[in-house]
């Protein structure tokens, strides 16, 4: 794999986001499936893999003041413009909100879960007055596999063209694509750097807003209160959290995602940007990091699946930050894979219950401690192979943080989704 291929699989992984992606995901299909047939909505039908419905369920949604599955369903269909990917709700209005919950007082909607799907999996049918569309997108969170226009296939891909893209980058060693990837010019990275401007706009807003759980706000509080030190840390920590409680709270900001996932993007970029700013790093080092850090992330996502029971937030951006980091630290390879180690050794047991204001808390620990597993392998400290899921090679340690995500953990999803349905009910 040429550097050139690893760059232009970065690209595909690195979009705008606006909101949680799942509900976008969500209104996307259904956007597609109205289109297919406009008319005056008479009946919707939804199928979603169990990691759809859980990322979707309790997250808010930009432009709105609620959550929920149904909602995004509805919003897609008022929406009816499938062409702003990730960034659909970037164009919402009040009229349009009023017009989504209205529809669904006025039409059935039923909501099927699939815990044998690919782990983004959405199927919605949209019957009107005029016929019925159907769309599915599968694999990853913009990827459609199947347009129908009644019993007519309009549009078909196979599921398998999804799998072979998705298994592309774990046959390499992941030592060798970092190496090919601090080979290329410094300007085919430059592009990097603008995720850096948007995630601390994300940020700076969740330290000011009155919504979702005023984590930035309260954190950076109990620094000027001296209970807390203002330090590199902390600052990692509380801006983290502070980005993701604007997301998960519904800000209609946009944000740079990685691996299709914002929350992921603010892992894999806030961390980077405030130490290279502290330790005085240049564009380009900076730059370096940043490309690091995504393609450790998507490396990681390879293993453990694009949605999956373990926290992506965790193990896969917080060890593509934690690489980063050692990076900007003046890391040889052995302190990178030595920080992603360390990083996975620790927060491989924390398990994902779906996209919430809470997701704060776990990216402001992912954060943190991809920081610290970064200056310990400087130190020379990385956990020995043999320690749990820990071995020689960091592509078997995170083999083994697959085997235990998609084997060991095969039945949290129903667990959680059963927790969250009792919320509700």
């Amino acid at each position: 794999m040429t550097a050139e291929e690893i760059l232009a699989f970065i690209k595909k992984e690195i979009v705008l986001a606006i909101g949680c992606t799942e509900p976008s995901a969500i209104a996307l299909t259904a956007a597609h499936a109205y289109k297919l047939s406009p008319g005056k909505v008479e009946k919707i039908k939804m199928l979603a893999s169990s990691n759809i419905y859980k990322n979707a369920k309790a997250v808010g949604i930009p432009g709105t003041l609620s959550t929920g599955v149904n909602l995004a369903v509805a919003l897609g269909v008022v929406i009816k413009e499938p062409t702003l990917d990730l960034t659909i709700f970037s164009t919402l209005t009040d009229d349009d909100v009023s017009i989504a919950t209205t529809l669904l007082g006025e039409i059935p909607l039923s909501v099927e879960i699939g815990y044998d799907l690919p782990s983004v999996y959405i199927d919605i049918e949209v019957k009107t007055s005029t016929g019925s569309g159907r769309a599915v997108i599968s694999g990853f969170h913009t990827n459609l596999v199947l347009l129908k226009k009644g019993q007519k296939v309009i549009f078909s891909k196979l599921d398998e063209e999804v799998g072979t893209q998705k298994a592309l980058l774990t046959r390499y060693p992941l030592e060798g694509l970092i190496e090919k990837v601090l080979s290329l010019p410094a300007s085919s990275l430059e592009f990097l750097l603008q995720g850096i401007e948007l995630n601390l706009k994300m940020a700076e807003a969740g330290t000011r807003m009155q919504g979702g759980m005023k984590i930035g706000s309260r954190w950076k509080s109990l620094m000027d209160r001296g209970l807390l030190g203002d330090d590199l840390t902390n600052r990692i920590s509380y801006l983290t959290a502070a980005a993701c409680d604007a997301r998960m709270a519904g800000i209609q900001m946009a944000v740079m995602s990685s691996a299709g996932s914002g929350n992921h993007g603010l892992v894999a970029i806030i961390p980077i940007a405030l130490a290279a700013e502290e330790l005085k790093c240049s564009r380009e080092k900076t730059a370096q990091a940043l490309a690091i850090s995504h393609l450790v992330t998507i490396y990681v996502k390879e293993y453990t699946g694009r949605l999956s029971p373990v926290c992506g937030c965790g193990v896969a951006a917080g060890s593509g930050a934690s690489a980063g980091l050692a990076y900007l630290l003046g890391g040889e390879m052995n302190v990178i894979t030595g920080a992603i180690k360390n990083m996975v050794s620790s927060l491989a047991g924390m398990i994902c219950d779906g996209g919430k204001v809470g997701c704060a808390l776990k990216l402001s620990t992912s954060a943190s401690t991809a920081w610290y597993s970064a200056l310990l392998a400087r130190e020379g400290l990385e956990v020995p192979p043999g320690n749990g899921i820990v071995e020689e090679s960091v592509s078997e340690t995170l083999s083994n943080l697959g085997k235990v995500s998609r084997e060991g953990m095969a039945q949290v999803d129903r667990a959680v989704i059963s927790v969250l349905e009792r919320h509700s009910a």
